[in-house]
């Protein structure tokens, strides 16, 4: 009797100890809008990250995840709202200038899948200002930091990039 309990025992701690573990998904992490804190650089492999300093140094923007799959992201370059038109009225108006402007202009969306286990994220670009981008996959490594959200493009190429995006507080 003593062993038929003791056998009993071990096989419920067997089957319980072999079921799979809910392993939780930083899915719902994503969820909200973000607004653009900084892009920035690393030259190499050893050097630190620093801000950029090109057309992307100062950019702001947004980025949202709805939290059902769908995302967009959005920002310009600094002081793009401060751009005064040449053109007045139609696109065939616009000057060369007001184009380049217009150019700085960076936006898609599409659909997100977080990758728990490589700690990538997936944006399905469905649309983007450059349609090249349509029907592609960017792949971001992310972190959290609190209420920041870093993402870095993955690329195996230096000098790479990285966007911190700043966790917005929206009330309802």
């Amino acid at each position: 009797m003593k062993n038929c309990l003791l056998l009993s025992v071990l096989l419920i701690t067997i089957v319980i100890a072999c079921q799979p573990k809910h392993e939780v998904s930083d899915f719902e992490k994503f969820t909200g809008r973000w607004s653009l804190h900084v892009v920035e650089t690393q030259a190499d492999s050893i050097s630190g990250w620093e801000p950029r300093q090109d057309h992307y140094k100062n950019r702001k923007g947004f980025i949202i995840y709805d939290g059902k799959g769908g995302m967009g992201v959005h920002h310009v370059t600094e002081n793009y709202d401060l751009y005064q038109f040449e053109g007045k009225g139609s696109l065939d108006s616009l000057s060369a200038a007001d184009l380049r402007h217009l150019a700085d202009n960076f936006v898609y969306f599409g659909r997100y899948r977080v990758v728990d286990s490589l700690g990538i994220i997936e944006h399905h670009i469905e649309s983007a200002n450059f349609q090249t981008m349509w029907g592609t996959v960017a792949e971001r490594k992310y972190e959290f930091s609190g209420d920041t959200l870093i993402l870095n493009p993955v690329t195996h190429r230096f000098p790479k990039m990285r966007l911190k995006w700043i966790r917005l507080n929206d009330q309802e």
